[in-house]
């Protein structure tokens, strides 16, 4: 499925959000990349982060951190959702925590 269809930038592209059923479960994430939109809402809003440090910790754009910001203020229902979804989850088996460190 594609993702927000967001356009920008020097070469009039910006970074998508796509969701692809057996990549992170489904749940809408950075193109090329297994990092999911809520994991980059979570620490922008609950870690208190800023796009660039977000950027630098998962090697990405600030452009791909901003794009899935956008799409995280866009849905709020569907990021808790996810939260509700992962925290459900992690109470089950506290050994599964997400971590978006390797590339689609």
């Amino acid at each position: 499925m594609a993702g927000a269809g967001f356009t920008s930038g020097a070469d009039g592209t910006m970074p998508q959000i796509v969701r692809t059923d057996d990549v992170l479960g489904g749940d809408p994430r950075i193109k090329d990349h297994r990092i999911g939109v809520y994991h980059v809402y979570q620490r922008y809003v609950e870690g208190d982060e800023t796009p660039e440090a977000i950027a630098t910790s998962y090697g990405i754009s600030v452009a791909e951190v901003h794009a899935a910001l956008a799409y995280a203020f866009s849905n709020p229902e569907e990021m808790r959702e996810i939260e509700a979804r992962n925290q459900a989850r992690y109470e089950e088996d506290p050994g599964i925590r997400i971590t978006p460190d390797d590339r689609a």
